[in-house]
């Protein structure tokens, strides 16, 4: 039985040999390389002595590789390709792949659709989560989201942030309601308010706080866990609702809804990219920042 050698050379041997093929040239590579020819030549026989074979052609008056030479070429070849490959990945240099993004329920739903509508490739692929920004912001942390869109920042040494938005918070009506409202109308109010917990909802609560008004002043007549849900409420007459207006744009330009002036409102309310500061870098990430910068500036 016989025992296999053990394979021990460095990239700067395989290095060596590839110039000296490119330059025809013991003297030349070792130039190039900016190392002694003593230094080159004991490159080459230490991957000779460890393969066990000749590389080169000893008899010939120009270099020439051996057949065994051939393939140790091809296999050194694709080495420093797959090495490069393998840097630039690391670096953030190729763009494709599956971009993973966690999202809030406003953005996942009314953000984000146009722009990976304009970078739609066939080398990128795209994954969104919705769900609130405690949850996005959590998987951004972990790991399973190459990138966030969320409507609130906490600090972490590990996240990098850039604002990318600036929604509004209205109150949406049908078409045939008031223009203005005052303070007092709006106690009176069927309202359609979004579950506990929604962004929407805390923006909606922060604004009722500067009036003296707590949640439980108002008339809530439907609570509802989705903005589509709200929306429809609203243009069936049910009540009225405070709203992202990033999410009743459509709705505005066809008429199907309005908003009501009342002192305070809008709110404006911001979101934000979140991602690890390893990943902010990444090719797919940088441009999908890039493309949601152009849209909101």
């Amino acid at each position: 039985m016989t025992t296999k050698k053990d394979v021990n050379f460095d990239l700067k041997q395989l290095r060596s040999f590839l110039e000296i093929m490119q330059e025809n040239s013991f003297t030349k590579a070792s130039r190039k390389l900016k190392i002694g020819q003593a230094t080159i030549s004991h490159h080459i026989q230490h991957l000779e002595e460890m393969l066990g074979v000749s590389l080169f052609d000893r008899n010939s008056k120009n270099v020439s590789l051996t057949p065994e030479g051939g393939i140790v070429k091809e296999f050194a070849e694709n080495l420093f390709h797959d090495f490069e490959a393998l840097q630039q990945r690391l670096c953030g240099e190729i763009f494709g792949g599956t971009l993973h993004i966690a999202a809030s329920t406003i953005p996942a739903a009314y953000l984000l659709p146009e722009i990976i509508a304009d970078m739609k490739s066939p080398d990128i692929h795209f994954t969104v989560a919705a769900s609130d920004s405690r949850e996005a912001i959590e998987l951004v942390k972990e790991g399973k989201a190459d990138m966030g869109i969320v409507g609130r920042r906490v600090q972490h040494p590990s996240l990098a942030w850039s604002h990318i938005y600036s929604d509004e918070i209205v109150l949406a009506s049908p078409p045939d309601a008031p223009d203005r409202i005052r303070r007092d109308e709006l106690l009176e109010l069927p309202i359609i308010s979004r579950e506990k917990g929604s962004g929407t909802r805390n923006a909606a609560e922060g604004f009722l706080a500067s009036l003296d008004i707590l949640p439980s002043d108002l008339k809530i007549v439907y609570e509802c866990t989705s903005t589509d849900g709200v929306k429809e409420s609203v243009i069936k007459g049910i009540g009225y609702a405070f709203i992202s207006r990033l999410a009743i744009e459509r709705e505005l330009d066809l008429g199907l809804l309005k908003t009501v002036s009342l002192k305070g409102l809008p709110v404006k309310r911001d979101f934000y990219m979140v991602c690890q500061k390893s990943r902010k870098n990444i090719a797919t990430v940088k441009k999908f920042r890039e493309k949601l910068e152009n849209k909101t500036s």
